[in-house]
């Protein structure tokens, strides 16, 4: 059976209503990931400064890789 655009409104004004939440969810969390990408690239700068290994050289990673996993695992941890 074909339904008419008079079944179908309440569910495309719903779809519509509910796009500027969806907008607004998307906005946060970008700003989220943009804050979490400023300190993350805060955090290698000063490292590179006071350890004096550049982030192309392994000893880098050997201290920034540990806090970046265990800042994203807290994270993750803490949206669930």
């Amino acid at each position: 059976m074909i339904k008419t655009i008079t079944e179908y409104r309440p569910m495309i004004f719903a779809e519509m209503a509910a796009e500027p939440k969806k907008r607004s969810a998307r906005r946060r969390q970008l700003v989220v990931s943009a804050g979490l990408v400023t300190v993350y690239v805060i955090f290698a700068v000063w490292l590179t400064h006071d350890t004096g290994f550049a982030p192309w050289e392994w000893q880098f990673w050997t201290c920034f890789g540990p806090a970046l996993v265990a800042c994203e695992l807290a994270i993750l941890t803490s949206s669930r």
